[in-house]
């Protein structure tokens, strides 16, 4: 006895799974294209987070693509393992290449565009870890010699979370001693024409 059943012919089969693999594709498509909008953290380049609030002043933010060094204007985000950046009590937040450059701007900032705000919060790229450091509580060895670090812009007081670390920095090399392991508190500006006098060549840097 012949079943009532129709099967379908081949040309049928194909088509049909045909219309199913273009639904399935756009359907990828569609999420793919979803995925490419979200944010890929959760802060913005002007310090907010993807709520709209102010990033707090005694936390970092991610490092905004193409935003460029204040004092020289290399993009600050390509030097993850010397970077710097610091916030202004008027939330205005400002991007390093290295903390030579970090250490020009901290002494002056009018003369590198910053507001007329106090400094609320500095962070630096920690030597040994390479991890963004609270600068208020860290150690810088202050590096005379290009050839004893291979840092970007050649010359930069290299930052420590611990002091042992900057003390063992110091110990490698019998140009240094404890007197050269020094704190924020102590950036002044010979220290930072030391490390940028370019940039204060107008009125006697050098």
């Amino acid at each position: 006895m012949d079943s009532e059943r129709p099967y379908p012919d081949r040309r049928t089969v194909l088509e049909t799974l045909g219309a199913g693999t273009v639904l399935v594709l756009a359907g990828c498509v569609e999420d793919e294209g979803a995925d490419e909008d979200e944010p890929a953290d959760d802060q913005d380049e002007t310090g907010e987070d993807t709520d709209g609030e102010t990033v707090p002043l005694d936390q970092s933010t991610e490092f905004p693509a193409g935003e460029e060094c204040a004092v020289c204007n290399m993009i600050a985000a390509e030097y993850p393992e010397w970077n710097a950046q610091l916030a202004h009590e008027d939330e205005t937040r400002t991007y390093f290449c290295s903390s030579g450059c970090m250490s020009a701007y901290y002494v002056e900032p009018g003369r590198f565009g910053g507001p007329d705000s106090p400094i609320a919060a500095v962070w630096v790229t920690d030597y040994e870890t390479g991890e963004l450091i609270d600068a208020s509580s860290a150690y810088f060895v202050r590096v005379t010699d290009s050839d004893h670090v291979d840092d970007v812009m050649k010359m930069n007081p290299a930052p420590f979370a611990d002091r042992a670390d900057a003390e063992a920095f110091v110990e490698e090399f019998e140009e240094y001693d404890d007197e050269d392991i020094i704190t924020l508190e102590e950036f002044d500006r010979e220290l930072a024409v030391q490390y940028r006098g370019q940039f204060f060549e107008d009125d006697g840097g050098s």
